[in-house]
């Protein structure tokens, strides 16, 4: 019989890619994010698989007020 459960804190999707400082000094491009139409967004791509797998692009719209992120 259980009596409690204890369910350990999922990790943040910003703690696996390194925070918050991990997008400091990365590049833009000229990708339109699809939240609020700006023309750019900051990218970075990191191997997410294994290594016979594509590399994943991560996206940050340039925006400042918007800030969404997404992933190709």
């Amino acid at each position: 019989q259980v009596t409690s459960r204890k369910y350990p804190r999922l990790k943040e999707v910003d703690d696996v890619l390194g925070g918050a400082a991990a997008w400091e000094n990365v590049d833009s491009t000229a990708e339109p994010c699809p939240k609020c139409e700006h023309p750019r967004a900051y990218f970075m791509q990191i191997q997410t698989r294994s290594a016979d797998e594509p590399m994943t692009t991560f996206y940050k719209c340039c925006n400042s007020q918007c800030g969404h992120r997404w992933r190709d």
